[in-house]
């Protein structure tokens, strides 16, 4: 179940970053963090702590809760 739902917070990562036609390296450039950790993200191989996650919902310029939405 937990698994179930990284992989979901991962899919919105993927889906938010592709809507707003950012590549890995974009979002990376405004998330201040490595290409590689947002292709990892992405593939449920690294969890973001909590510092990053607002990281990322501010370059994706969302709110936080929306990468929380597994509906």
């Amino acid at each position: 179940m937990l698994e179930d739902k990284c992989k979901l917070f991962a899919q919105n990562i993927k889906k938010y970053r592709e809507s707003k036609g950012y590549s890995k390296t974009k979002l990376a450039e405004l998330a201040d963090c490595d290409l590689t950790y947002i292709g990892k993200i992405e593939k449920s191989e690294k969890y973001p702590n909590l510092k990053m996650i607002f990281k990322l919902a501010e370059a994706l310029d969302i709110p936080t809760k929306d990468l929380f939405d597994f509906e």
